[in-house]
């Protein structure tokens, strides 16, 4: 993976070679791309739904592509035209189609498992969520209104779903599990607990990366019946707003924070603190909420947020350092992870208050 200091240049200059490709263009069309920009998670679902991506084993001529799906073979020409324009396969000078990087991602058998993102996201529960803030932007929780139940309480009543958002969870916490691994000075530590870890995929890559480190997996019960196995790892059930499991030092809340509130977040934090104690050290990784705008996966999951979470959002560096002081908890440092989001590394000076 990419230094994490490298991640943050690149995204600057994709952000800045965006904005100059929308100055570039009329105001009136400036509106059009943004209101069209739906249809970029309408296309992905249906090439997924279609398993194009896993059909493009080598240049497939665009009617036998049509054929292999079943659809009529209009509607996956445009599909694929659609999809070429935006990199994610390509169609060559004899209307071939041809797998790009970013096709490969989205194959079931990938091992990044960056399929179940599009899953996830293009689901019917996410987009009616959307389309709340969308029609009804003053409404507090915008899921709920949309599907009945808050969003956990939904998948936890849907486990078919549960699964496709754990697998989801998964593919991001391998990421940052080996992002973490290099960006974060593990020497000296023994046991890691991952707070909210999903059914372990992050834990795993870490251990994987760090032998000698234990760890400690804790979410919901739900949830951890579905963790992967280590020889290493330790799988507790439980809530985090009750207490989460003592003697580690280290606690990890990675994409964790950003789902709560700031009362939320505060109990969560002084829950890590006063279970690893003195000297315990508290890991949260999150995208960055910058004070001037940058066109990135971070403006993007604020608004996600937004609509799947009440008080749920992504906060600067200082923010998330003013929650951990709150929660008995002084700053140690801040890097940049090759994900692009932030790691804040927060100690337990003593007795949590």
């Amino acid at each position: 993976m990419p230094p994490g200091a490298l991640s943050g240049v690149v995204e600057r200059l994709r952000a800045g070679l965006a904005g100059l490709h929308r100055r570039t263009a009329p105001p009136p069309v400036q509106l059009l791309e943004g209101v069209f920009g739906l249809l970029d998670a309408v296309a992905l679902g249906a090439l997924c739904r279609l398993d194009v991506p896993d059909r493009l084993d080598r240049p497939t001529p665009l009617p036998d592509l049509a054929t292999a799906t079943g659809a009529p073979t209009e509607v996956v020409e445009r599909l694929v035209r659609y999809a070429a324009g935006r990199g994610w396969l390509r169609l060559d000078r004899r209307d071939r189609v041809r797998p790009t990087a970013t096709t490969r991602f989205l194959r079931r058998d990938h091992p990044g498992g960056w399929r179940a993102w599009v899953d996830f996201a293009c689901s019917p529960e996410v987009l009616a969520a959307a389309g709340q803030l969308m029609t009804a932007p003053a409404t507090p929780d915008a899921f709920t209104a949309a599907n009945g139940t808050p969003f956990f309480d939904w998948y936890t009543a849907h486990p078919e779903r549960h699964a496709v958002f754990d697998a989801a969870m998964a593919a991001g916490g391998r990421m940052h599990g080996l992002a973490l691994a290099k960006a974060v000075d593990w020497s000296g530590v023994g046991r890691v607990c991952d707070v909210g870890g999903g059914t372990g995929a992050l834990l795993g890559v870490l251990l994987d990366q760090q032998p000698h480190l234990e760890g400690v997996l804790f979410d919901l019960d739900p949830v951890v019946e579905r963790a992967v196995e280590h020889e290493r790892l330790e799988v507790v059930g439980g809530d985090a707003f009750v207490g989460v499991p003592g003697r580690c030092d280290v606690y990890l809340l990675v994409n964790v924070v950003h789902d709560w509130d700031d009362d939320a977040v505060v109990a969560l934090l002084r829950n890590a603190a006063a279970a690893g104690g003195a000297g315990a050290r508290v890991v949260v990784v999150e995208g960055e909420r910058r004070a001037r705008p940058v066109d990135g996966i971070a403006l993007r999951t604020d608004l996600l947020m937004l609509a799947l979470a009440p008080g749920g959002r992504e906060r600067t560096t200082a923010e998330v350092a003013s929650l951990a002081t709150a929660a008995g908890l002084g700053a140690v440092a801040t890097v940049t992870l090759a994900s692009g989001d932030r790691a804040h590394t927060f100690e337990v000076a003593g007795t949590p208050s």
